[in-house]
């Protein structure tokens, strides 16, 4: 192969590379523009979503969700009965604990309009696993949130 094709082939090989290592952000994570303009977000940021309503007692959907260090969980309600999330302090790792009471959002005010948002930032949270409870009208429920990096 002429020393112009080995060139070209080495430009398009890294240029293929450094393309696969730049990670698109999944549209389904992208904060909508209430959280863009409320809490500065970009579309780089990535935000889950729990969904609280209230049925024979509170419920999380999902109840369980991972994600990664940095991300952010807006809890959502889907009705208009009180809410409140409280992380469980007791059941959860020391760091993880004075991570959520340093940052303020070891607990929710009272959420009482439909699509009312409580948002948690895991900006320099530790990994753990963050088990939370759901109080309101009727029978306590909860959930767990799992902080962990990507595998590689």
């Amino acid at each position: 192969m002429p020393e112009a094709g080995r060139r070209l082939l080495g430009v398009v090989v890294v240029a293929a590379v450094a393309g696969s290592a730049c990670e698109r952000p999944d549209p389904a994570l992208m904060p909508d523009e209430v959280l863009q303009s409320e809490l500065g977000l970009t579309e780089d940021d990535r935000v889950h979503t729990i969904r609280i309503s209230t049925g024979v007692g509170e419920r999380a959907e999902p109840d369980t969700l991972t994600v990664r260090p940095g991300d952010y969980v807006q809890f959502v309600t889907a009705d208009r009965m009180v809410h409140e999330v409280h992380f469980v302090l007791d059941s959860i790792p020391d760091s993880a604990r004075a991570f959520l009471e340093r940052t303020g959002q070891d607990r929710s005010p009272p959420m009482v309009e439909l699509d009312a948002r409580f948002v948690v930032s895991f900006e320099g949270a530790p990994e753990a696993r963050y088990v939370y409870a759901l109080v309101g009208n009727r029978q306590r429920g909860g959930g767990h949130i799992v902080v962990a990096s990507p595998a590689d």
